[in-house]
């Protein structure tokens, strides 16, 4: 069945006289039998796209016949000059069952997705952020506390991903739904209801998963007879119940709370018809969001752990931060930071969370000087990875070098050789906000521990099947608290 779909996708590149490099079977077979991982899959296609000298190619995802963009200014105009002809993205399903998965706004389409995009994106604001930098902060050291009863004054190794999960969560139980998550209540090992909801609704890939999704997406009437779905229905209905309960109350006994919820709810004049559900969307998309949080707090701490001279010259600047505001983490000495942003960033290039996006043509697009139409319906692939690791762009790019994002640097690049977070009308709405929560528990973490490598660190890291870049055998450093190791 996938030869015949390969060979489908390969006439339909070849009758458009369009370069095709295929399904890439050696490449698919190794990462669906745990050989290679999702990360390292997509390395190879770049290459083999690179090899081509193409400015786009087809290839078959097994799915749909797609292009594959290699050229930055054809990536400019997707993302942003047409993008009119690409604004919807892939949907992963269609089944009534994945209540959260259809409310996420990578799930709505045109009209839909524009009218609640605009009705979000006011509560993403500088001041709309600085409002809730507090959570951040508490939530913060709540973290380090939890660390440093694990590792002791004297210090040991720990898996970060443990408490960086417990982070995440935290900070959207407070932000999105104003409750306590409680997860840093928990004793090790042991997860809050809100934390185990959260974790499973996270993607886990494993073969059957993937035979699922290409079934959901080929065949979706098949997937509802057959009960398929995206997601685990139980978390989908637990915070669906969460929304619904905490807003009941609010309205019942007139509470208010600086969280994402409530902005929501004080913007329910003038809703169109069909953005009824927008509060649902920004919560649903804050937990979807988690996954992607959490990667890339995990490889700032490998990477600081690993960079010595960088974790020193990170530290000077914190603490000069927190005396500046006397012993405290603020939003403003956040923003003032400029070595912790150029860390940050490098984090997102070096070691992105996703490895590619994607578009949905909206309607036909004759590609800017060629005959080449890409149709409405077709999917379109936008590499983040490969161009993030390309020596073109990037001198010795397998090195983690934050001295790459200072303005001087960054001017020297075309724009589109990052986009961690995509780019144009479609970006992610909820960065600035993300990397608000990521800065402020880096800091944090470096301030309170020296962060080394330790007998339990995998160097260099085994990455997990996970489309989201995820460790494959967590995240084991050694973590010392600041005061011991200075004695």
């Amino acid at each position: 069945f996938l030869f015949i779909l390969n060979y489908k996708h390969g006439k339909y590149f070849r009758d458009r006289n369009v370069t095709y490099i295929g399904a890439g079977f050696p490449r698919l077979f190794r990462f669906l039998t745990g050989k290679i991982a999702f990360v390292e899959a997509e390395q190879i296609l770049w290459n083999d796209v690179k090899k081509t000298g193409k400015s786009f190619v087809g290839f078959s995802d097994l799915i749909s016949p797609t292009f594959y963009i290699a050229d930055l200014e054809l990536m400019k105009n997707i993302y942003i000059k047409d993008f009119d002809h690409f604004v919807n993205r892939r949907q992963f399903s269609t089944q009534d069952s994945d209540l959260l998965l259809k409310k996420m706004m990578i799930s709505l389409e045109g009209e839909q997705w524009k009218g609640i995009r605009s009705k979000l994106s006011p509560t993403f604001t500088t001041g709309k952020i600085r409002r809730m930098f507090d959570i951040f902060d508490k939530s913060s050291q709540l973290m380090c506390e939890y660390v440093k009863k694990r590792v002791g004054s004297a210090g040991g190794e720990f898996d970060i991903c443990e408490s960086y999960s417990k982070y995440a969560m935290d900070v959207i139980a407070s932000c999105a739904f104003g409750i306590d998550s409680k997860s840093f209540d928990c004793e090790p090992g042991v997860l809050s209801e809100f934390e185990e909801m959260g974790q499973r609704f996270q993607f886990k890939f494993n073969p059957v998963q993937f035979l699922k999704f290409l079934v959901l997406l080929i065949a979706p009437k098949v997937a509802n007879q057959l009960g398929f779905q995206a997601f685990d229905t139980e978390p989908q209905k637990y915070f669906m119940r969460v929304i619904k309960d905490v807003m009941k109350r609010r309205r019942e006994t007139g509470e208010r709370r600086d969280d994402f919820l409530q902005l929501m709810m004080d913007a329910q004049k003038g809703l169109l018809k069909g953005e009824e559900n927008s509060k649902e969307t920004l919560e649903c998309s804050l937990i979807g969001g988690f996954d992607t949080t959490q990667s890339l707090l995990i490889f700032a701490a490998y990477n600081l752990a690993l960079e010595q001279d960088v974790q020193e010259k990170l530290l000077k600047e914190v603490r000069a931060s927190f005396d500046a505001n006397g012993g405290k983490l603020t939003y403003d000495g956040v923003l003032e930071m400029n070595y912790l942003d150029m860390v940050i960033n490098e984090t997102l290039r070096f070691m992105p969370p996703a490895a590619r996006t994607e578009r949905v043509c909206t309607k036909d697009y004759k590609i800017p000087g060629t005959d080449t139409i890409i149709e409405k319906g077709t999917m379109v692939s936008l590499p983040v990875l490969g161009i993030h690791r390309d020596e073109r762009f990037y001198e010795n790019p397998n090195k983690f070098d934050p001295e790459r994002f200072t303005p001087e640097k960054k001017a020297e690049r075309h724009p589109l050789t990052f986009a961690p977070f995509g780019h144009g009308n479609r970006n992610c709405i909820g960065m600035r906000f993300a990397l608000t929560e990521v800065k402020a528990v880096v800091a944090s973490l470096v301030y309170n521990f020296k962060l080394e490598p330790g007998t339990l660190t995998e160097i260099p890291v085994k990455f997990s099947n996970n489309t989201t870049l995820k460790p494959a055998n967590g995240m084991w450093l050694k973590m010392t608290p600041r005061i011991a190791s200075e004695e």
